[in-house]
């Protein structure tokens, strides 16, 4: 039976990805996923076609699992194929210690931490099973300041990222590394059900791991705060047209 269900979910999600088209052709599962042999769930954000008729460009952004047991083959095939320029590990500071990602010459490294320890604590305490604790985890990621610092930092390295891909992950490359995506894909105005799209692929690399009704509850923590994710990237990532209009302008093509 869990055989079978993991099974759905791969045909599920592959489903809904052949489903995402640019204006010139079907953008493919082989597409998107990074061949690497030592690092989970690893993909790339290329592709997407944005509202004004443009795509999010291949091999600019990238996001996987964490990177401690990153081989030198797969790091050559970062480093040389897809030009590799900066590391974004969303991690906390114990899953740092004790898993730490590996020094690549070249390669700017950023720790930014999405979820404290702290928070994770008061968020397993608030919680009566694991189903609100996953809830209230995603409500932090929407509105606890160490959160929103760590994605506006983000933000900020796309922005001022000259040349060469940017990596994004967490442990897993689900949770914060999905939030990540979602907001990145919104700031380059990638339809929301694409951006839904995207988030479940996790569930090819750690089939039935995400749901999509925890990132529509991030969404609508937002939305019932803000008004949109628009504004939110206004009022708290402070993405102004100026930047908004860099980012899109480094990561889309027509």
């Amino acid at each position: 039976m869990k055989f079978l269900k993991n099974t759905l979910w791969v045909i599920l999600v592959t489903s809904l990805c052949l489903q995402s088209c640019t204006r010139h052709n079907r953008l493919l599962l082989s597409d998107i996923w990074i061949p690497l042999q030592s690092v989970q769930n690893a993909r790339h954000l290329g592709g997407y076609p944005t509202k004004n008729n443009r795509i999010v460009k291949y091999n600019t952004i990238l996001r996987t699992g964490e990177l401690v047991s990153l081989s030198n083959v797969d790091k050559y095939l970062l480093v040389h194929e897809y030009r590799l320029a900066h590391i974004i590990d969303l991690r906390d500071e114990i899953e740092v210690e004790d898993n730490p990602d590996p020094a690549i010459e070249g390669v700017q490294y950023h720790h930014l931490v999405v979820w404290p320890r702290e928070v994770r604590i008061r968020n397993s305490l608030e919680s009566a099973d694991n189903a609100e604790f996953i809830t209230n985890y995603y409500t932090s990621f929407a509105l606890e300041p160490a959160a929103i610092k760590a994605y506006k930092t983000m933000f900020e390295v796309l922005a001022e990222n000259k040349t060469g891909s940017v990596l994004i992950h967490c442990v897993h490359g689900k949770d914060r590394s999905g939030v990540a995506a979602a907001l990145i894909l919104s700031a380059l105005e990638v339809e929301w059900k694409v951006i839904e799209q995207e988030y479940l692929l996790s569930n090819i690399a750690f089939p039935g791991s995400v749901d999509i009704s925890s990132l529509r509850h991030y969404k609508n923590v937002i939305e019932k705060n803000y008004g949109s994710i628009q504004r939110y990237l206004e009022a708290e990532m402070k993405m102004n047209e100026n930047v908004l209009a860099i980012l899109r302008e480094k990561y889309t093509t027509d």
